[in-house]
């Protein structure tokens, strides 16, 4: 995406699951841009004609020169900042346990250059995991699975991963997809748009490898693209290595 400065964080959004049965999808908040308006003309003052048709070219000059400036792409330096050496360290304060190791251990096993690493104590992490639904309902509506407060390495402090309550427990195909996407995010890559299959889908159910809602543990088929080849190609892109798999069913 190309919106200029992009909002550091994402969130994940379910509509109905365990409460109406809906899709689920994953947004991004921008902020509102005022339009540049022409300085207000004082009621009293009348103009000759030829300087009101001055002022209102002066006006859409700066108008279109506004619109342009939008719409030139951000430059990549402007882009997510990486982490050193693809290593991230993170610490599951909230004991998903094996919710967040099963989601780490896809990424490290992708292809991309990547290393995300569990430590032990919370000063020693890039990344904090906790369960906050008090929190995600201020910050994304009572729908919302997950919330990254930065996307790629932040210019300083920890990035916190929040995820839902109902994510807790034992792993789910959907606990895990979850915790992948938002590691995602960690990592520097934003939401994809369209129906291709990709973790980072902005709607996860109008992909075509859309997560299971299984209640038992994930198997290996469930997770097959999780992350999918265009998200590993997109985070080799960033920090080297190469996609060494493709299967069929993550087109």
């Amino acid at each position: 995406m190309s919106f200029g400065a992009l909002p550091r964080w994402a969130c994940l959004s379910v509509a109905g699951y365990g409460r109406r049965m809906g899709a689920v999808c994953i947004f991004r908040r921008f902020a509102a841009r005022p339009r540049p308006r022409a300085p207000p003309v004082p009621n009293e003052c009348r103009q000759p004609r030829w300087i009101a048709r001055a002022l209102i070219l002066l006006a859409s000059a700066a108008l279109l020169a506004a619109v342009a400036c939008y719409a030139i792409p951000v430059a990549a330096s402007s882009g997510p900042r990486t982490w050193e050496d693809g290593v991230v360290s993170f610490y599951d304060a909230a004991d998903l346990g094996r919710t967040v190791t099963t989601a780490a251990e896809r990424w490290n096993d992708s292809g991309a250059r990547v290393r995300l690493i569990q430590v032990a104590e919370p000063d020693d992490a890039d990344v904090i995991f906790e369960v906050d639904d008090a929190e995600l309902l201020t910050v994304c509506g009572d729908d919302c699975l997950g919330y990254t407060t930065s996307i790629g390495r932040p210019s300083r402090g920890q990035v916190r991963v929040m995820l839902a309550g109902e994510l807790a427990g034992d792993p789910r195909p959907l606990s895990v997809w979850v915790a992948a996407h938002e590691l995602g995010h960690v990592l520097g890559l934003h939401h994809r748009d369209g129906s291709a299959c990709s973790l980072m889908s902005a709607h996860a159910f109008d992909t075509r490898c859309a997560p299971s809602l299984a209640a038992s543990a994930p198997t290996p088929d469930q997770l097959a693209c999780v992350p999918a080849p265009a998200d590993v190609e997109e985070a080799a892109g960033m920090y080297g290595g190469r996609l060494t798999w493709v299967d069929a069913r993550c087109r």
